[in-house]
């Protein structure tokens, strides 16, 4: 009988719940586990040396996230590539031309911090390795200036500010890098001349709308752009250095070598014909001549208008007018391109 009440109790005793008393904490179970401790462990980074991957297969793998659909991806990548060439000596185990041709399309990103990261790589680029790849960055360049979104045409003037402090000569020199970013430049200011009838006496000028200015988001871009303009105008009307010159240099001229890329390409003998806006202008009298018949008229009469309307836009202006002066002030019309035949008068050597 007693070991049959001592299971009762004992069975009893499970279910029963214990009166707790105010300020004694509850009895610790007799299965609990002290888990207070800590303990001290060494990580690394990588664990096995033999397995660890390649710096260049790892540069190749951020590059391919470039394309990648999510923006944060994309900024990641670029992050890591800046930081990759920042180094010295600088990594880049594709080259500059994949590098490029990876890169370029994302100038027209619709991600803002996508577009400014990829400015800060660009900056990381040895500018002798941009230079022979000039004309194919103005063609990314001038789709972002003329694009639909103003973010991105505003990012643009960035693209083409950093390609004229890196390689300015080349830019305005290549073919096709000077009537057309100044036709572009007309377009998204609005600046265009009409020709007006022969019988017509009121000037020729006309202004697109400006549908972005005076808008409280968008209302640096008008100065902006001018501001550009004037430092793409500088650097084409910058006068080249002197070289000096010898009896025997007319025969080397001959003779040599010549040391500059593409020296007859203005001839077109082995590419087909240009028209007028695919030209090179080489030297800074065939851009004060071509600037001269296309765009002296439209932008003039457009710094007029704007230093009118004062504020920032008249400040843009006032540079855009000294830029030009400077560059313009010592033009002769005297150009080598008969206009009415379209024949060459030719050279005196």
């Amino acid at each position: 009988m007693g070991s049959s009440t001592k299971k009762k109790k004992e069975k009893k005793k499970d279910f029963q719940k214990p009166k707790l008393k105010v300020g004694k904490a509850k009895p610790k179970a007799s299965n609990s586990t002290d888990t207070s401790f800590r303990s001290k462990a060494l990580v690394l980074q990588q664990q096995l040396a033999e397995h660890a991957p390649d710096p260049t297969e790892r540069f190749k793998h951020y590059l391919s996230l470039t394309t990648s659909r999510t923006d944060t991806q994309r900024r990641d990548a670029l992050s890591y590539i800046a930081s990759q060439l920042s180094t010295n000596p600088p990594m880049n185990p594709v080259g500059t031309p994949t590098l490029l041709q990876r890169l370029l399309p994302i100038m027209s990103d619709s991600s803002g911090p996508v577009r400014g990261q990829l400015l800060k790589l660009l900056r990381n680029l040895p500018a002798d390795d941009i230079r022979p790849h000039v004309e194919k960055i103005m063609l990314y360049i001038r789709g972002t200036m003329t694009n639909i979104s103003q973010e991105v045409k505003d990012d643009g003037l960035n693209y083409l500010e950093w390609l004229l402090d890196v390689a300015g000569e080349d830019v305005v020199s290549g073919a096709g890098c000077w009537v057309k970013p100044l036709r572009d430049f007309m377009s998204v200011l609005g600046w265009t001349v009409k020709i007006a009838p022969a019988t017509a006496a009121k000037s020729g000028w006309t202004s697109a709308p400006r549908t972005t200015f005076g808008a409280k988001k968008y209302g640096q871009s008008f100065p902006r752009q001018m501001l550009v303009l004037a430092k793409f105008l500088e650097v084409g009307f910058k006068p080249g250095m002197p070289t000096p010159w010898a009896p025997n240099d007319w025969f080397g001229n001959i003779s040599r070598v010549p040391r500059t890329p593409d020296p007859f390409g203005y001839l077109g003998l082995f590419k087909p014909p240009r028209d007028e806006d695919g030209e090179v202008y080489r030297n800074r009298e065939d851009r004060q001549d071509v600037f001269h018949k296309r765009f002296r008229a439209a932008v003039e009469a457009g710094v007029d208008m704007a230093k009118k309307e004062g504020g920032m836009a008249g400040r843009a202006a006032a540079t855009l007018d000294q830029a030009l002066r400077d560059g313009m002030d010592d033009y002769e019309q005297n150009s080598r391109l008969d206009d009415d035949e379209r024949l060459w008068a030719g050279y005196i050597m």
